[in-house]
């Protein structure tokens, strides 16, 4: 292994349930020229996971008591158990899409100042039809390859929070790599949420690039119930609130506009999907309840 150029961490916790040995089995179906290595964190599972991982001999397992759990800081323990020149971070429940994940993932690299590229979600085949249409429109959806550099650092502060959120903030460590050498040279990123946005941030004041690839794919989604949905969403808005210095609170009428404005959106994207009248019509009596749940928790947190 001394010739790894690649290092893929996972990080799991009961992780079976959570589509964990249909993403190792995608992982070593990869197409890719030069040889990787896998490790995998376990934070205390109480399922059969660590033993699922002892059966695969080939991965590297490291366990951890629960406590002691942090995403910057347990994504930081792996990067340092790695031999790789680059690093990929994949949550248990993101299944690689086809066998080009990690060769897409890992092109942009050969450009010395790229140190971070993820790639596009895919909402699960069986997620519900409102699922698929949140994950299609959320940042990680897009089709199209970002490139975000900060060449101009005065027209940079000039941007709106939502362009910088679109156009350069948008990491997103559910699959992504970083370039080793570059991120344990840094600081640890010790924050409770949003540790992949804080890491673009960082890498983005140093003058590096940092790379949306939508060609590297994996299927990856959640159905949230409306409280869950609910507590996501204040966490986010206080994170965007404290730590991005977003200022802007907003008003009753702008939660109600903007949930309007989500059930007007999954109305006109139904028909951009195969599904049956039943589903259809349980998708907009639906849509209130869960934009409702969510908007709400964002006007929260931002109080």
């Amino acid at each position: 292994m001394n010739n790894v150029k690649v290092s893929i961490v996972i990080l799991t916790f009961n992780g079976l349930g959570e589509h964990l040995s249909e993403t190792v089995e995608a992982i070593y179906k990869q197409k890719y020229s030069f040889p990787f290595e896998v490790i995998a964190i376990d934070s205390g599972s109480t399922d059969r996971t660590v033993e699922f991982i002892k059966k695969n001999p080939q991965i590297r397992l490291k366990q951890i008591p629960k406590s002691e759990f942090s995403h910057g800081k347990t994504r930081r323990l792996g990067a340092e158990m790695t031999k790789g020149e680059l690093v990929v971070f994949l949550t248990q429940d993101a299944t690689p899409a086809n066998s080009h994940w990690l060769s897409e993932l890992v092109k942009d690299f050969k450009d010395p100042e790229t140190v971070g590229v993820c790639g596009q979600v895919l909402a699960r085949k069986e997620a519900c039809l409102l699922k698929k249409i949140e994950v299609r429109n959320d940042l990680s959806g897009r089709d199209k390859k970002i490139v975000a550099q900060i060449k101009d650092k005065n027209a940079f502060k000039k941007l709106s929070f939502h362009e910088k959120r679109v156009n350069y903030y948008f990491f997103n460590d559910v699959s992504s790599c970083v370039r080793r050498d570059y991120y344990l040279k840094k600081p640890v990123i010790d924050v409770a949420f949003a540790e992949d946005v804080e890491f673009a941030k960082m890498a983005l004041a140093d003058g590096k690039k940092i790379i949306f690839e939508p060609k590297s794919l994996v299927f990856h989604s959640h159905e949230y119930t409306p409280i869950k949905s609910y507590k996501r969403n204040l966490t986010d808005s206080r994170y965007h609130k404290e730590e991005l210095g977003v200022s802007n609170v907003p008003t009753l009428k702008h939660l109600l506009k903007n949930v309007g404005w989500q059930i007007k959106r999954d109305f006109n994207d139904l028909d951009n999907y195969n599904a049956n009248s039943l589903e259809k019509v349980g998708a907009i009596l639906y849509s209130p309840v869960i934009h409702f749940a969510e908007q709400l928790g964002q006007y929260r947190g931002t109080k």
